[in-house]
């Protein structure tokens, strides 16, 4: 790479990293806002929804790579063009093409980190993921740990602990069970969650059991250990495994018979497989449609602004198009082809703009 061409390497790498990171720090206020139900309903800790942020941020930050790549190549193209920065490397020699390689350069190192990060930054985060969010969801005793309110569990059972000691022991606990026909109250000196074989029980110590018996008479049982299923206040819908997003390449492309079991359909996993290989392509179409919107006319002294307005809106067109045809592979596999196709051909246009420049561009540029 010549010096020129290192000098604009650097001119459009610095754009990219600050748009990249301020994309990321709104993604994340985003992505944050989204998970306050951790702390809110599930019961989580600061810490943790941190965590859980922190792990969602792959997938996010492979959408907006190619965004900030754009916002980068515009703003090194802008200052170098306004600058008449290009006119002085090709008074120097350097070709259009040569002008035009560090963005291609910068785009392809984009776009292998983005692929790095579709085929294993991201299913490894989201394991991680799943995996914590599973664990708030079925941590019965986070949802238990309010000392001195009544906590409704379902809609027939209450649960009461005056106070809660070391190692999550609670003490002077009251239940109230309103199911079956006459329902039954417990009150017991402490009680601990713990896992069974059978899944997750309420161990009740030194407490009283009181019930309406078969008579219709008030009933109490003294008992020094008890056993209170918690199976059925389990949701049933946190059962742990992993979505598409969550798997790798592998599993995406060749899946089991369990995998096509979990997933909504074949098509499903094999549009998701080829989504993570074509997407990072989207990289070098956004870094040539923004080339376009200068290379494409000469020098203008009115700017450059109705031109990168088009390239804006061609770029954006483009991406949905992408979206549409990924969410139409998923019902027929037959499509992922296209999933190449939309960027490689954005790529091909703005190549095409870039060489042969529009008529009206051209006249555009003389009027200036």
């Amino acid at each position: 790479m010549k010096l020129f061409q290192r000098y604009v390497f650097r001119q459009a790498l610095w754009p990219f990293l600050t748009a990249i990171l301020a994309l990321s720090a709104l993604a994340i206020l985003t992505q944050s806002l989204s998970n306050l139900d951790l702390i809110t309903d599930e019961g989580g800790t600061a810490l943790l929804f941190a965590w859980i942020t922190l792990l969602a941020m792959p997938q996010v930050i492979a959408l907006i790579v190619p965004i900030a790549l754009f916002i980068g190549c515009a703003v090194a193209l802008n200052r170098l063009t306004t600058d008449s920065e290009f006119i002085v490397g090709a008074a120097a020699g350097l070709s259009r093409f040569g002008r035009l390689t560090p963005f291609i350069r910068l785009a392809i190192y984009v776009a292998l980190a983005n692929l790095v990060i579709n085929l294993f930054v991201q299913p490894a985060s989201f394991r991680e993921m799943r995996q914590a969010l599973y664990e708030i969801r079925t941590d019965l005793a986070a949802s238990f740990m309010r000392e001195g309110e009544f906590v409704p569990l379902g809609g027939e059972v209450t649960f009461f602990a005056r106070e809660i000691g070391e190692n999550r022991v609670m003490h002077d606990i009251f239940i109230e069970d309103g199911r079956g026909r006459g329902g039954v109250a417990y009150s017991a000196s402490e009680g601990v969650i713990t896992q069974t074989a059978e899944g997750p029980v309420m161990l009740l110590n030194d407490g009283v059991l009181t019930q309406i018996d078969e008579n219709g008479e008030l009933s109490t049982l003294s008992f020094e250990r008890y056993e209170f299923d918690l199976t059925a206040f389990i949701d049933p819908g946190a059962a742990f495994f992993f979505k598409e997003s969550d798997k790798y390449l592998s599993e995406l492309l060749d899946p089991t018979a369990t995998d096509l079991a979990r997933a909504s359909s074949r098509d499903s996993l094999l549009a998701e497989g080829h989504y993570r290989l074509s997407s990072p392509l989207y990289n070098i179409a956004f870094a040539l449609i923004a080339a376009a919107a200068y290379f494409s006319v000469e020098f203008r002294r009115t700017g450059y602004g109705r031109f990168i307005a088009a390239a804006s809106a061609a770029a954006l067109m483009l991406r949905l198009l992408g979206f549409a045809v990924q969410a139409a592979a998923a019902g027929d596999s037959g499509l992922n082809a296209l999933q190449y196709a939309v960027p490689v051909l954005g790529s091909i246009g703005a190549v095409l703009v870039i060489s042969r420049p529009m008529r009206r561009f051209r006249a555009a540029g003389a009027h200036a």
